[in-house]
């Protein structure tokens, strides 16, 4: 019968999902959204799905390389004013008239474009260049705005002639009032009139509180009464002329701030294109600042992606690949080298119980992940892999209720799809293959499989407890045996792969490491076969073998560690010889200009325009001769010696320490075994300044930027204030939100920020409902649907 497409479809879907569940997928996306500073940046990565083609990944790492580059400069601007731009980008777009908290929003885009600007001026790569094309000239709408207002969001008295002139003329209608009513508190006769001596307004009017009773005794207007009905606030007949200017004025004044409203809008309303176009520049920063930390915190690097039809075979090699999950935690983990071929396809790997098989299946896949999505692998540079299509997971438990499927037969039917993957674009991770069944059914199975998926040139890492799996492959099978080693002397893993060698399950050397006793473990070898018996008694002399073996693997890897070491520090003099043989003809260029100018100075009047004419063709050739590419690579600032340190992360600077896994602050230079005093969480702590890494937590330098700008020398106003009440329940989310609502109150502040996700509404609706009756807010709204959508609410406070 011809097969559901619907159905077809769905197993894909579960395919996906358990390609992110089964390989901690999720946790990396997770990290990455936390190192975007915007919420359309934290969506599209949340999104990141595989590329179409290696070309496209290789075009990926070029541009996480350069925008690492960039990060090396030690600033990384912020964007989060990506979070509200589609909301007054479209009232521009629809020729509305924006308010003045609008208005602050466009204001801190055109900052933090101005940022980035700033950031890669004296950089040149690739990625930066495609960038410039898509800058605008935010400081012109920058100075249109913090000509009309003050970077706070009140408008400016000297905006505009009129509206100067207007609120001159307002202070002194308002001093003539004030004037008129001191002369009447002061006469004696008004005095048994008067509940207190002082002037007030009341409704925009400048009134005097006279006591209850008295106000037919006075001559003036009544405006309001306290509730005590003991005092009445009332005009005098002789300033209403004077309060009634007041009140025109300020009509006046607003009509006018309406007017440069519009203009302004206007004005800003025809760089609507322009400002789309420096969103997407943003956007685009955002996402590959994202991904350039994540690779600098992993010390990933790019990959090589061998194709079929190139000259050369397609290969798997993973040099020091590394679990990038365990490397967020653990900088120092354990990494392997791996290496497939065409002629050995399938790994196939054994070894003891929490061996870490399973880490190394993982580590591999998602090393080839992360590569078709286009990002740097936890591996070294040198490593390369085939540009996988189609990658097929079986890893943990595939129990389906729903579909009436037990775990083992879940667990067949990925394996049973997976012989349809043809072809050296398909990788294959089956943890445990058909092991939760009879041991010699589930082997006999197994093989079977293998072999298909051998037959169908696919690469795959298999790891099974079976023994009939670990021997009787034929040479050309396709196969190929791994193992995880284990110390012999303490009976506990090492998490070092060994190719070639299958592994022991190591059941009842483990039995004995825990404590069962050997009466137990005695009768278990009597139930074993004779060949197991056998086996079990040669396996000093094997495990004599593997540790000979590992010892001259560690040997071999020392070695080449030294050679890449050395390749290093040649690179290294190498770039530092071009850079002084450019300091070097630079100056002797500079010295041969100089020369030539007094020469020139010098000549006879008849000959200055001869060479004059000379000299400019001698400058001009000059520069091809010296000239050098400069890469961001070049610019980079390396850290060498406890020199560089010093200069780089100066007393005060923030640093990670991986020992402790945390964040630190130095607190002075290196002594002289280079260890460096930090200060973590209380912590007094004396680290090598070779192991201490740039920061993982992230700080908006926008100001600071903005603050050393040549072209723009503005105030940044201060972010707005965020509460996240995520995974909080009702009642410490609204007391959480009521007591940041006062205090935001407090400091005058606009707007506040309220995160609180999607999950059943409950928390969502309770928090819009308390914004609605609260006193603090005028109005809420979402936000917009690229910068987090309906799980973010923005609450606009009363003046």
């Amino acid at each position: 019968m011809p097969e559901n497409p619907a159905a077809d479809d769905a197993s894909d879907s579960a395919l996906d999902n358990a390609l992110a569940a089964a390989l901690d997928w999720g946790e990396v996306v997770r990290k990455l959204e936390s190192l975007a500073t915007s919420e359309p940046g934290r969506a599209r990565l949340r999104d990141l799905a595989p590329l179409p083609s290696a070309r496209l990944a290789e075009d990926s790492f070029r541009a996480i390389t350069d925008a690492r580059a960039t990060l090396s400069h030690g600033e990384r601007p912020f964007m989060e004013s990506l979070d509200l731009f589609p909301s007054w980008h479209h009232r521009l777009q629809r020729q509305g008239v924006l308010q003045t908290l609008e208005l602050r929003d466009v204001r801190r885009f055109c900052l933090e474009a101005i940022s980035l600007e700033e950031v890669v001026r004296p950089l040149t790569n690739e990625w930066i260049e495609g960038l410039r094309g898509q800058f605008m000239d935010a400081a012109s709408p920058l100075a249109s705005i913090d000509h009309v207002m003050t970077p706070s969001g009140e408008i400016r008295t000297d905006a505009s002639e009129a509206l100067y002139n207007l609120h001159a003329e307002r202070s002194n209608q308002t001093r003539s009032v004030q004037g008129a009513l001191d002369r009447l508190v002061r006469q004696h006769e008004m005095e048994p009139l008067l509940q207190e001596k002082y002037v007030t307004t009341r409704e925009g009017r400048w009134v005097l509180p006279v006591k209850g009773g008295m106000q037919h005794h006075f001559p003036g207007i009544i405006h309001a009464s306290s509730q005590s009905k003991q005092t009445v606030f009332m005009e005098p007949d002789e300033v209403v002329p004077l309060n009634n200017r007041l009140r025109q004025i300020d009509a006046e004044i607003e009509a006018e701030i309406e007017r440069l409203l519009t203009q302004l809008s206007r004005d800003l309303a025809v760089q609507a294109g322009d400002f789309e176009r420096a969103r997407d520049a943003l956007l685009e920063a955002d996402v590959r600042f994202a991904q350039a930390k994540l690779a600098e915190i992993l010390d990933a690097a790019p990959c090589r992606f061998s194709e079929p039809g190139s000259s050369r075979p397609a290969e798997l090699e993973l040099v020091d690949v590394r679990h990038p999950v365990l490397a967020l935690k653990n900088p120092q983990v354990v990494s392997n080298t791996v290496r497939l071929s065409s002629d050995k396809r399938i790994l196939l790997l054994s070894g003891p119980n929490a061996g870490g098989k399973t880490v190394l299946l993982k580590a591999i896949g998602l090393a080839a992940h992360m590569a078709r999505c286009g990002l740097p692998v936890c591996a070294e540079r040198e490593s390369r892999l085939p540009f996988f299509k189609r990658i097929l997971v079986a890893v943990g438990d595939a129990q389906s209720i729903g579909a009436d499927l037990s775990t083992f037969a879940a667990h067949l039917r990925v394996l049973n799809r997976a012989t349809a993957a043809v072809g050296s674009d398909h990788l294959l991770l089956f943890d445990e293959i058909c092991g939760a069944t009879d041991p010699e059914e589930g082997a006999a199975l197994a093989r079977s499989f293998i072999e298909a998926y051998a037959r169908n040139k696919v690469y795959a890492v298999i790891t099974s407890h079976l023994g009939p799996l670990k021997t009787g492959w034929e040479p050309g099978a396709g196969v190929v045996n791994g193992s995880l080693e284990y110390d012999s002397a303490s009976g506990r893993p090492t998490y070092l792969f060994l190719m070639g060698v299958p592994g022991q399950s190591l059941a009842l050397v483990t039995a004995r490491r825990v404590g069962v006793s050997e009466a137990i473990v005695g009768r278990a070898m009597d139930f074993l076969s004779p060949e197991t018996q056998a086996q079990q008694t040669h396996l000093k002399d094997i495990e004599g073998l593997k540790e000979e073996l590992q010892r001259l693997r560690q040997e071999l890897f020392e070695e080449a560690k030294g050679a890449r070491e050395k390749k290093r520090v040649y690179g290294e003099l190498i770039q530092r010889f071009r850079e002084e043989r450019e300091q070097w003809m630079e100056r002797t260029v500079k010295k041969a200009e100089k020369k030539l100018d007094d020469l020139v100075g010098k000549a006879q009047v008849e000959q200055i325009f001869q060479r004059h004419e000379k000299l400019q063709q001698i400058k001009q050739e000059l520069p091809e001769i010296v000239k050098a590419a400069g890469t961001a690579a070049s610019a980079r600032r390396r850290v060498e010696s406890a020199e560089d340190f010093e200069r780089l992360y100066p007393p005060g600077s923030v640093v990670f320490i991986p020992s402790v896994a945390q964040e630190g602050v130095v607190q002075g230079k290196a002594n002289a075994k280079g260890d460096v005093p930090v200060l973590s969480n209380s912590m007094r702590l004396l680290v090598s300044w070779q192991t201490l890494k740039p920061p993982q937590s992230l700080r908006d330098p926008t100001s600071q930027i903005v603050r050393r700008s040549s072209g723009v020398t503005v105030t940044l106003q201060d972010s707005e204030r965020v509460i996240d009440v995520r995974g909080q329940n009702v009642e410490e989310a609204i007391g959480r939100l009521e007591t940041q609502l006062d205090a935001a109150s407090l400091a005058s502040e606009d707007r506040v920020k309220i995160v609180h996700g999607h999950g059943t509404e409950t928390l969502k609706k309770a928090i819009r409902s308390h914004l609605s009756r609260s006193v603090y807010v005028k109005t809420w709204k979402a936000a917009p649907p690229n910068g987090g959508g309906d799980g973010i609410t923005f609450a606009e406070l009363k003046d």
